[in-house]
């Protein structure tokens, strides 16, 4: 992560001045030869942990430079009309992988072994760049001198958008908090809840990391179908005062006396993540869509490293808090107090929002 979030905003400068159809497929063709690279070397049994190291560095280099440009160009491709839904289609998109993906690894690595892995892996990305070449895509750049002094003006520019735009800035302030609140909640707690509290097998974990994702699967359809031809704005309004009672219910489940057969409380920890699931792209695809829309092609790769900065940023902050709370605090009483204070967040960020409308 640390990689990630020191390059971001300079990703985001290139984003804006670069081309950025060729970051994208450059990005992916070198992300493919390295770790065809890494196939070459497990083929030899030359892997060693430096060379792991200093790969996993270049990859969230090379996975900045291609996030931010792609990010920044999608609303240039996409009809203004057909955003919301773009936005959707593409969060189901991107969840299949995340299904497939580790049980595909699995399946390969236990054949194989991890050099098959890591070429097949390596190969998708060389098809994915090619695939690219083939997107219609340009825009004018203004060529500005690569003078550190000249850098720091763009991303002095970059900040001075979003702090100056009153909407974008409100979300942004409120996001931090919540970010900081429950991104980590389910880092650091929740796997420590589920393995060391429930004794859950590894296997029942897995199952709850997909009822997840499959609430995602499931709100982006209902989004991609239905909710985007409505007041997406009004859903993902309720959806941020919804999000908060699954957090207090999993403190409830997680109380020492609550004695209900073990069969009974992982089927209700399934149905609570799938309904987080589920809430999570109807709160985030209208707040995408209405950024996307607020912000000028030009300044879109620049603004949008600094959403991401702020995400990313606070995560390892919460991360160190909540695992020093986790051996001090009962867990139950960690998620009511998280829940209790996340709607706290959630209510004083619908009244800033009160009688503004996102463009979504």
């Amino acid at each position: 992560m640390v990689p990630r979030i020191l390059f971001t905003p300079i990703a985001g400068i290139v984003g804006d001045r670069g081309d950025r159809k060729f970051l994208m497929v450059s990005m992916d063709f070198l992300r493919g030869f390295l770790i065809c690279f890494l196939a070459l070397l497990a083929f030899r049994n030359s892997v060693t942990l430096p060379v792991l190291y200093v790969s996993q560095i270049a990859m969230a280099v090379m996975d900045n430079l291609f996030d931010i440009p792609t990010g920044a160009m999608f609303p240039d491709i996409v009809p203004q009309d057909f955003l919301m839904r773009a936005n959707s289609i593409m969060g189901m998109v991107r969840i299949f992988p995340q299904i497939l993906g580790p049980a595909l690894g699995g399946v390969i690595y236990g054949f194989y072994g991890i050099a098959i892995v890591f070429l097949v892996n390596g190969v998708s990305f060389v098809l994915s760049a090619i695939s690219e070449i083939f997107i219609v895509y340009s825009r004018k750049v203004e060529k500005k001198p690569a003078k550190f002094s000249q850098i720091l003006e763009d991303l002095k520019e970059g900040f001075l958008f979003i702090w100056n735009h009153e909407l974008i800035r409100t979300i942004l302030i409120f996001a931090l908090f919540l970010n900081l609140l429950i991104s980590p909640l389910f880092m650091v707690v929740y796997p420590y809840t589920i393995r060391e509290v429930m004794k859950f097998s590894a296997q029942e974990f897995g199952f709850l990391e997909t009822s997840f994702t499959l609430g995602a699967l499931l709100g982006n359809f209902l989004i991609a179908s239905y909710l985007s031809k409505k007041n997406m704005w009004k859903a993902m309004k309720i959806s941020i005062f919804l999000f908060e009672l699954p957090i207090v219910f999993l403190g409830f489940l997680v109380m020492p006396d609550f004695s209900l057969s073990r069969l009974v409380i992982f089927s209700l920890f399934f149905i609570t993540f799938l309904i987080m699931g589920f809430l999570n792209p109807i709160i985030n695809v209208p707040l995408d869509t209405a950024f996307q829309r607020m912000t000028p092609s030009h300044i879109r790769a620049r603004a949008f490293s600094f959403l991401i900065l702020v995400a990313n940023g606070v995560t390892p902050l919460g991360s160190v808090l909540y695992g020093y709370l986790v051996d001090r605090v009962p867990v139950h009483f960690l998620y009511y107090i998280v829940g209790a204070l996340s709607f706290l967040v959630a209510v004083l960020l619908l009244v800033a929002l009160r009688g503004k409308e996102l463009p979504t």
